[in-house]
């Protein structure tokens, strides 16, 4: 196996000891050869310099774009997918900064998981591109794209798909609707946590071979989803119930309280709620206390995440 990783690094200098975490976790479990292909858009000099001198890092110049958000995101995807592919790798995965392996032998693991009818692995819900792992061969028969063309939403097949699918608009839902639409199957990655996982958007373990923090290429002073601003009803949402709802989770015990098991939301309902509102602005306390525990001790705090013990 040849691997290629592929990583649009949105890090924020806060962020700086979450990325050298995510770079010495794929250090210490990728034992395949791997080549990490960069986009580093938007980065301050000092953490580009950071990037750009470790020696697995091949950074890949990408065109400019006028796009912003998730759209911008998959166009810096798209780019590094075809870099890695050109260079003649065997199998690509998408991670983020606050995306890495827990586990050695994870990528053997995943490509353990994939067949001529079963021709990706991805969380089964939500953040696709934390872990979106695929063949070359798979990529040029195939030629799927991250995000949903306008013709593609407007199809029939994308409605029967929707029926059957609850999903969100992220990046890597482009390569759900291509596998449903020539008819084979994805691996959908499970959820493995026995420590506590905050909401299903928080401090998730997949398959027991890797972690995703979520929500962390945002800096502090920024919501987790610039879409968390989005009006609902003219700012219904934002004037009114998000207030009411981040005093309720500001303290300890009510995010303990809450937090104990996922909360159980139907995907479909979900998945409208997330093109409403985004990732909803009064998570950000969680949010930022899982960060906290990560960073403190991260041997402790993965293992809790796993094995739910302390």
């Amino acid at each position: 196996m040849k691997l290629g990783i592929v990583v649009v690094y949105l890090v924020a200098e806060e962020n700086e000891k979450l990325l050298d975490l995510h770079f010495s976790q794929v250090e210490k479990h990728t034992k395949v050869p791997y080549t990490i292909y960069a986009g580093v858009k938007q980065l301050s000099p000092k953490i580009r310099l950071k990037v750009e001198q470790h020696p697995r890092v091949k950074i890949c110049e990408i065109p400019e774009t006028s796009l912003h958000l998730v759209e911008e995101h998959s166009f810096y995807l798209e780019y590094l997918v075809k870099k890695a592919v050109e260079d003649g790798v065997s199998h690509i995965v998408t991670l983020h900064v606050d995306s890495f392996p827990i586990c050695s032998g994870w990528a053997e693991a995943l490509a353990g998981r994939l067949s001529e009818s079963c021709v990706f692995a991805t969380p089964f819900y939500g953040a696709y591109t934390a872990c979106l792992f695929f063949q070359r061969d798979f990529y040029l028969k195939y030629q799927p794209t991250f995000l949903l063309t306008e013709d593609q939403r407007a199809s029939m097949k994308y409605k029967q798909f929707c029926k059957g699918f609850g999903h969100i608009p992220h990046s890597g839902i482009g390569y759900i609707f291509r596998a449903y639409s020539e008819g084979v199957s994805w691996y959908p990655l499970a959820e493995s946590n026995k420590g506590d996982a905050r909401f299903g958007f928080f401090n998730i373990i997949y398959e027991d071979l890797f972690f995703h923090l979520g929500s962390a290429a945002f800096p502090e002073h920024k919501p987790p989803n610039s879409t968390s601003f989005m009006p609902l009803r003219k700012g219904v949402w934002k004037h009114f119930w998000a207030p009411i709802l981040r005093i309720l989770l500001l303290t300890k015990t009510q995010q303990k309280l809450l937090g104990v098991k996922r909360l159980i939301m139907p995907r479909h309902l979900m998945s409208w709620g997330w093109k409403q509102i985004g990732v909803p602005f009064f998570l950000r306390p969680i949010f930022w206390e899982a960060r906290k525990q990560l960073l403190e001790d991260p041997e402790s705090y993965l293992n809790y995440l796993r094995m739910g013990k302390r």
